[in-house]
């Protein structure tokens, strides 16, 4: 079953899609009131130009005809120009809504500090929810629009009405079921769209891999496509399956309601015939009624219909909120206002730290006391679902701990402003992001100060490619930092696994002052030899920068040969640290880092 999100308060989901409609563009939201507004009283006044129609034709009234046919012309022909007038403000407001909500969820996202909306199911499927149904944020100035519009000839039928016969302004009456059961059909949409969440993230999910160039290979290797396709097609089905349910639930209470009213309907219309018939009505007025009455069956159930649309916007208000405050509640836990150290003096500690995966079976990381010295360089070595990994997203702060907590130069890391922590902080990871714009972005994104100040780019984007033993890459490109990465793109070019990896080793090199360069099997798409190369110079850097800002390279790797440089070697194991030392101590030892190593070195023999 899919995590169901928190309730949230209506009244607090209106003012936020109200702030998002209005924020687009309000002046424009004023013209299409406005706009919608005449429009309305055109048509509400429409039945009123055809009873003095039909009185005048049946009294030989010219001028009454003559006014009614008039009134006619110009309700009609206004009503189609103030139709299209507010059809173009509303297509504009639409577009400039639909950017603003896309803007701010962006921005909601990339600034909660830590990866929990990324890595909690019920979250992501919030946020898949909540992309996919966006435009609803664009409706809701245009479904105002139309409550006002309806209000008004709402106002003007009522006032018809009452002019034939107060008795009339019953009919209405008969109306009050079907508005009083739509909150109900809401719920049932929002329990809908809520159990449907998890599929359908599941079938986008099938999508990506079918119809982007990620998983082509392998689909096509692996022969998957119809595996992958009746997996979306049984997604689907649940989807159905869920909406056909909720939807036939709703489709009998609003037939309900309907029925209701219908009886009140050929009431009202028997009542004025027989008045006509008696004398004490027109036939204007007979006719007046006849379409007075079936306006207020199409106003109530347009109310109706508007009140569940109003409810759909707020079940998607619902999400945003939803995100909105697992982000503040994350920016309360470590957005604090400690200053982030200009040079580490004693470096990192970690005081028994844990780690527990959001719904996850057990601990990542159990208890870890550790100390990493300032200016050191630290491999961390163990198995698969040891903990490497968690480590290092701890120490960049994209987790907080479950227990204890990290220490830097005495300062607990919750309490440093994670973007500040963050501009000190580089790193390369095996699972890197592919940027795919021209290289000097590509790599250069990795130090936006530089970037956007122009000057001396180009000569800080080769230094970068240099230290990550990348020129080769650069030097095969046709453009060189001008080349266009991706080849989805016109003139874009491809590269191997191993090129884009040095690419974003190059990008986690264009700091040239970190206090802390976290490497979390940065060239597991490399050979042992480039690997060997790479951290033999990022140890040379560690030396240099030993005195100036204490700087600590943490390396994460399979390879030995690689992680006997390092001052300090930790080794974990299901989440916990069995050995710390360097590789000489490990190895005289004899115990878990020995076994590995000859392990390996077996392998080479």
């Amino acid at each position: 079953m899919p995590e169901h999100i928190p309730p949230v308060s209506r009244i607090r989901a209106l003012l936020l899609v109200l702030g998002f409609a209005w924020n687009a563009d309000p002046w424009r939201s004023i013209l299409a009131f406005a706009v919608f507004g005449v429009q309305a009283l055109a048509q509400s006044l429409f039945a009123w130009w055809l009873k003095l129609i039909v009185d005048g034709v049946h009294a030989g009234d010219a001028y009454a005809v003559a006014t009614g046919t008039g009134g006619i012309v110009v309700s009609v022909a206004g009503s189609a120009m103030l139709s299209y007038a507010g059809n173009r403000i509303q297509a504009v407001l639409r577009d400039r809504t639909t950017h603003l909500v896309h803007r701010r969820t962006l921005t909601l996202v990339a600034r909660t500090p830590t990866l929990e909306i990324h890595e909690t199911p019920g979250h992501l499927a919030q946020l898949d929810a909540l992309r996919r149904e966006s435009y609803v944020f664009s409706q809701v100035i245009p479904s105002l629009i139309e409550t006002f519009a309806l209000g008004i000839r709402i106002i003007a039928t009522t006032l018809l009405l009452a002019s034939i016969h107060p008795l009339l302004l019953l009919l209405p009456v008969f109306g009050l079921p079907a508005l009083v059961v739509s909150p109900k059909t809401g719920g049932l949409f929002r329990v809908g769209n809520e159990r449907a969440a998890e599929p359908a993230r599941r079938a986008n999910h099938l999508v990506e891999l079918t119809a982007t160039t990620g998983g082509a290979k392998e689909v096509r290797l692996f022969r998957l496509g119809e595996e992958l396709l009746a997996r979306f097609h049984a997604s689907h089905r649940e989807i159905r399956t869920i909406h056909h349910r909720i939807q036939l639930r709703a489709a009998y209470i609003g037939l309900a309601a309907q029925l209701g009213f219908l009886v009140g309907y050929a009431g009202a219309l028997w009542f004025v015939v027989d008045l006509a018939a008696d004398g004490r009505a027109s036939l204007g007025e007979a006719a007046l009624t006849a379409v007075l009455a079936g306006q207020v069956l199409g106003l109530v159930t347009g109310s109706a219909e508007l009140l569940q649309y109003s409810w759909q916007n707020l079940v998607t208000a619902s999400r945003y909120i939803h995100l909105q405050d697992v982000a503040t509640e994350v920016r309360r836990r470590v957005n604090q206002a400690a200053v982030v150290p200009h040079q580490l003096v004693d470096g990192i500690r970690f005081e028994n730290v844990s780690y527990r995966y959001p719904l996850g079976a057990g601990e990542a990381l159990v208890d870890v006391n550790l100390s990493l010295p300032a200016g050191s360089t630290v491999a961390v070595v163990g198995d698969n679902g040891a903990g490497k990994t968690t480590l290092v997203k701890l120490l960049a702060g994209l987790y907080v701990p479950s227990g204890g907590r990290i220490v830097v130069d005495g300062v607990d890391l919750a309490q440093l402003d994670p973007e500040r922590w963050r501009q000190r902080v580089s790193a390369g990871f095996q699972d890197h992001a592919r940027f795919e714009f021209a290289v000097r972005e590509t790599v250069g994104l990795g130090d936006l100060a530089t970037l956007d100040n122009g000057a001396g780019v180009d000569e800080t984007v080769r230094s970068a490619l240099s230290r990550a033993v990348a020129t080769d890459v650069l030097n095969a490109l046709p453009a060189g930092l001008d080349t266009q990465l991706g080849p989805s793109w016109p003139g874009g070019v491809d590269l191997s696994g191993g090129q884009w990896q040095k690419l974003a080793l190059a990008r986690a090199m264009m700091r040239t002052r970190p206090l802390l360069l976290l490497l979390d099997e940065p060239t597991a798409a490399l050979d042992a030899d480039t690997e060997h190369q790479l951290f033999e110079r990022w140890t040379a850097k560690a030396r240099e920068l030993r005195t100036s800002t204490g700087a600590i390279t943490l390396l994460v790797s399979h390879r030995f040969s690689t992680v006997r440089m390092a001052d300090l070697i930790i080794v974990l194991d299901s989440g916990r640290i069995v050995e710390t030392g360097s590789h000489t101590e490990l190895l005289a030892r004899q115990g878990t880092y020995a076994q590995l190593f000859e392990l390996q070195a077996r392998s080479y023999r």
